[in-house]
């Protein structure tokens, strides 16, 4: 029986609401931070002694709005909000800093948007330049940035390469003409070939790909067609993205009319194609939608169980602390989260008063830690290990867990997963359905006094 055939019919037993689980717990279960707290948090020593960290900067302008976009995204087609802004990023780099008791090597930087490259390359460098003065950078540090290729030319690329960037992630989402126009986002594929020529001439370490499937008129064959395009390209990296259609959430969705997004059963076939093509020529399936070349230090990381993942998606290094700056931006530090401001002119307000901007947070408790560490393990590893659990979170705190347990056998049934004394291992047909298995682990979502929240269907 093909995989596709297994999948079919627990298509609709599985399709619920779920959470991403980018976080545990998820961010609409966190409470209400204020600056002083955090202030005390990033204060505090580091529970892991040899921990590093890693920063990410949120730059959330784009010159025009993709019509599936649910990024939180400031559309202009002008320069100075964005110069003004920066400056406030610096500041709260400098507020960031001042609390920090013990400064650990930067080993991730990391630029994401919107439209990272909406900045000029100046200004970028004086991000990394200020972003290096408070916080060492180690050698060889990892520095990526998300990049819109309709918005890239050789110079800005070699200037890039320059500043110290080493990784790129272009927004792709899909080559197809009509496909491109129903979402308003035209970048005919000879664009993009020409931009990863330059790249691999200047000698960046890795490219990744982003795709989406399930937008509108894409199908199977249309977007088989695009596979074929990529395959040509060879990135390192592609994370191919579950395109979720929530038009009452994202008004700007509403373009885009429901009967252009093909339903469950054909998004199941775009898929399921192009993991197949992917894996038959040499990219290695990792955790929910990723897929990276054997020899890529993804698939290395997914091999040797450091891999982890975090709101940026899956990433090669574990052990670190992630500082984020900027517009709604979110930090998760030394077991505690909080995120930013979201409004833009509230944000620089906040700033320019000499207050970080956070808007919203939580201090984990030890039952949180242990099913965090349970949901990672599952979408990074694709198992419970409870002998390890144990050992670092005793076997009390492991006892909590029979009932949650005790639900394995019927996802066993189905042949989504193999229990045994050990713990659990995903199946290759449970990989599909890691959301609806980790949600059986959380205990914020399905308890029964939870708020009622939106989340994204979970196939």
């Amino acid at each position: 029986m093909s995989l596709r055939e297994r999948l079919e019919p627990l298509l609709a037993k599985y399709d619920a609401a779920v959470p991403r689980y980018t976080s545990y717990p998820p961010i609409p279960y966190w409470g209400d931070v204020n600056a002083e707290t955090v202030g005390e948090w990033l204060a505090e020593p580091l529970k892991t002694q040899d921990a590093s960290l890693s920063l990410y900067t949120h730059i959330p302008f784009c010159r025009s709005r993709c019509h599936y976009c649910g990024c939180f995204v400031i559309i202009t087609p002008h320069s100075e909000p964005a110069d003004r802004y920066m400056e406030a990023v610096h500041r709260e780099m400098e507020m960031i800093a001042s609390h920090i008791s013990s400064p650990r090597p930067v080993t991730q930087y990391h630029l994401g948007g919107g439209t990272p490259n909406f900045i000029s390359a100046d200004a970028m460098a004086r991000l990394v330049d200020k972003a290096a003065s408070h916080f060492p950078f180690a050698a060889g540090v990892e520095m990526s940035i998300e990049a819109d290729p309709r918005h890239l030319n050789p110079s800005e690329l070699k200037r890039l390469r320059e500043i110290g960037f080493n990784r790129i992630s272009m927004g792709v989402q899909d080559f197809d003409e009509q496909v491109q126009g129903g979402v308003n986002r035209v970048q005919p594929y000879e664009q993009v070939a020409d931009q990863m020529s330059h790249i691999r001439d200047l000698g960046f370490d890795g490219v990744n790909f982003d795709l989406i499937y399930g937008l509108p008129h894409q199908t199977k064959d249309s977007f088989a067609r695009t596979v074929e395009r990529v395959l040509a390209l060879r990135p390192d990296r592609l994370a191919i993205y579950n395109f979720a259609y929530l038009p009452q959430a994202f008004p700007h969705q509403q373009k885009m009319p429901a009967e252009t997004i093909p339903d469950a059963s054909e998004k199941l076939s775009i898929f399921l194609t192009a993991r197949e093509m992917l894996t038959e020529n040499g990219y290695r399936a990792i955790g929910l939608d990723h897929f990276a070349l054997a020899d890529d230090e993804l698939a290395l990381a997914y091999n040797d169980g450091s891999i982890r993942r975090n709101f940026m998606g899956y990433t090669t290094q574990a052990g670190t602390e992630m500082l984020a700056f900027g517009v709604s931006a979110i930090s998760e530090y030394n077991g505690r989260f909080w995120q930013n401001e979201k409004k833009l002119a509230r944000y620089q307000r906040t700033i320019d008063g000499g207050t970080l901007p956070i808007v919203r947070g939580m201090k984990l408790a030890p039952d949180d830690l242990l099913r965090k560490a349970i949901i990672s393990d599952l979408f990074c590893r694709g198992r419970i290990d409870l002998p390890t659990l144990r050992d670092n979170f005793g076997v009390e705190m492991t006892g909590n867990l029979a009932s949650e347990l005790e639900k394995m056998p019927d996802f066993s049934a189905d042949g989504l997963v193999d229990v045994n004394d050990e713990g659990v291992q995903v199946t290759e047909l449970g990989q599909f359905f890691l959301r609806n298995i980790a949600l059986v682990f959380d205990n914020r979502t399905s308890a029964s006094n939870a708020p009622p929240v939106r989340f994204s269907r979970s196939v």
